[in-house]
């Protein structure tokens, strides 16, 4: 059967801030620009990456930034490096949840949706129709990652971890990529997994955004890393057909890599990790450009 829902107040963003008057559209203020980063949009017009004083000294994931520009959620856990130097309960006590900062993006703080378990919930997502999205591990303490709507946690028949979705309303599609790196969408009651070019064979290809319009897609890849994890990219693709999509393009490069993309609803400004690799390790922040 079909996932779409009907437009219902859920967990929706007004309830992240209590200062917030509704959930209406608004017209963000400007924010100071950070430290420069090192990505770069390779089309032109596009402001060089700066980074969200939001990004402290933890490790910034997953960041979405509303349609309207208002907020951004990200995964935040306060290690530095969760990927070569993951914590243990004898280190750090595992703080791996939402967070929600209001432009200008300064501060943050937990979202509703989050717990004080020990779990990961992470990849926030809100779609047209006001449903929450996000993927969280089941049960505590290290099980699948399933992904949630409005509460209800959904199997979509991958029989791996299932993560990063995005529910694009005008095609009743709901994408997202599974443990082993490639991208899905579930329709109509099944889920496909996408064809080549987006999934690249040796490649890792994940992380899909769309545009409201359901025709232009963003995504991770390494498909340049000639068979390693390191740099991904982001690439764009448009829909050519059901399920087809064109000749992915480079759209954001980094010398170490670049992901987890979202756009604001104008396409006028846009929200991504930056990873920098350091002695030992690496880490993330979260960063903008904007034309």
């Amino acid at each position: 059967m079909s996932i779409r829902v009907h437009a219902r107040p859920a967990l929706a963003l007004c309830l992240a801030i209590s200062s917030a008057a509704g959930c209406g559209l608004i017209s963000p203020s400007n924010i100071d620009e950070g430290t420069p980063g090192r990505a770069k949009v390779m089309e032109s017009g596009w402001s060089a990456s700066s980074k969200l004083e939001v990004s402290d000294d933890g490790w910034e994931d997953s960041p979405y930034i509303t349609r309207d520009g208002r907020f951004v959620m990200f995964f935040y856990h306060p290690a530095p490096d969760i990927v070569t130097d993951p914590p243990s309960a004898t280190k750090i006590q595992l703080d791996a949840r939402i967070y929600v900062s209001e432009r200008p993006f300064k501060t943050k703080s937990l979202h509703p949706v989050s717990t004080e378990d020990a779990v990961t919930e992470a990849g926030p997502y809100i779609a047209l129709n006001k449903s929450f999205f996000y993927f969280r591990t089941f049960p505590f303490g290290g099980g699948p990652h399933k992904i949630v709507r409005d509460g209800q946690t959904l199997d979509l028949g991958t029989g791996q971890h299932e993560q990063n979705p995005h529910y694009c309303d005008a095609m009743d599609e709901l994408y997202f990529d599974a443990a082993d790196q490639q991208m899905y969408v579930h329709k109509g009651g099944r889920t496909t997994r996408l064809p080549a070019p987006v999934n690249a064979p040796g490649s890792r290809d994940f992380q899909p955004f769309l545009t409201d319009d359901c025709q232009t897609m963003y995504f991770t890849s390494t498909r340049a890393a000639g068979g390693g994890i390191f740099p991904f990219q982001v690439y764009r693709t448009r829909r050519s057909g059901e399920f087809q999509w064109s000749e992915p393009e480079l759209f954001i490069s980094h010398p170490d890599g670049v992901g987890e993309f979202s756009m604001t609803a104008d396409g006028k400004e846009v929200v991504f990790i930056e990873l920098s690799r350091v002695a030992g390790g690496a880490r993330t922040d979260i960063y903008h450009s904007r034309r």
